[in-house]
């Protein structure tokens, strides 16, 4: 691992602890009278909104990649905590997320370089965009999967909420989260494999769940979100 990688590594850490306590501060900041789950989701927009801004004075709209396996886990470790839930139910939940979390995370570790980098989608967004390409980021790049995850992680918020005990037949929905993650990390590997021995970059991938699927990574991750739905059911 080259430094110019770990040096950026660490300024991402430091980036994402940064955001984590202002999102906690705007937290604490807002009516207590205000719905909970309303309250959460107005700190996560205002940390997704900090990393935007770092991401305009380091010049790439990836300082916020990492957010999407990170906002989870933040959020319901706090939930955890601040509601005391310990039991079996909520300890396997986060488990799951934990391992939908660090394979993702990973996945971003394993193609950064350096602070430098920028994905190529964001690269031709710019182009398209022009002028209006930080707003485009901001409530594209940025804010809409901020939304996107956080509504799909209610369930899980919920299931502190409510204080909901363990039940077996959550079982199902749990499994549902392990197989998703698991289809996903096959998939990463079939796809880094093939990045290996591909003749052409225009060559489209056709080995391993990639010939069943054609984006087997979108399947895996719906099914996760539809699991994590069927535990709180």
């Amino acid at each position: 691992m080259s430094k110019k990688k770990v040096k950026g590594l660490l300024v991402l850490l430091f980036i994402y602890i940064a955001a984590t306590l202002i999102g906690y501060l705007s937290f604490n900041l807002l009516n207590n009278n205000m719905d909970l789950l309303l309250r959460i989701f107005i700190a996560n927009a205002v940390a997704t909104v900090f990393v935007w801004v770092i991401g305009i004075f380091l010049k790439s709209a990836s300082i916020y990649d990492p957010y999407w396996s990170v906002q989870t886990v933040v959020i319901y470790m706090f939930l955890m905590i601040s509601k005391s839930a310990y039991n079996l139910g909520s300890i396997l939940i986060l488990c799951c997320l934990l391992f939908w979390a660090v394979r993702l995370t990973y996945n971003f570790a394993y193609g950064f370089n350096d602070l430098s980098y920028v994905d190529w989608r964001y690269k031709m967004l710019k182009e398209k965009t022009g002028p209006l390409f930080q707003l485009v980021s901001l409530l594209g790049i940025h804010m809409f999967p901020t939304i996107v995850v956080y509504l799909a992680s209610i369930p899980a918020y919920m299931y502190l909420i409510r204080g909901f005990e363990f039940e077996a037949v959550n079982l199902i929905g749990l499994f549902i989260m392990v197989l998703a993650t698991i289809l996903e990390l096959i998939s990463d590997l079939n796809m880094a494999k093939f990045k290996k021995i591909r003749t052409d970059r225009n060559q489209v991938i056709n080995v391993g769940l990639w010939k069943y699927s054609r984006h087997p990574n979108y399947l895996g991750e719906i099914m996760f979100w539809y699991g994590l739905a069927l535990v709180y059911v």
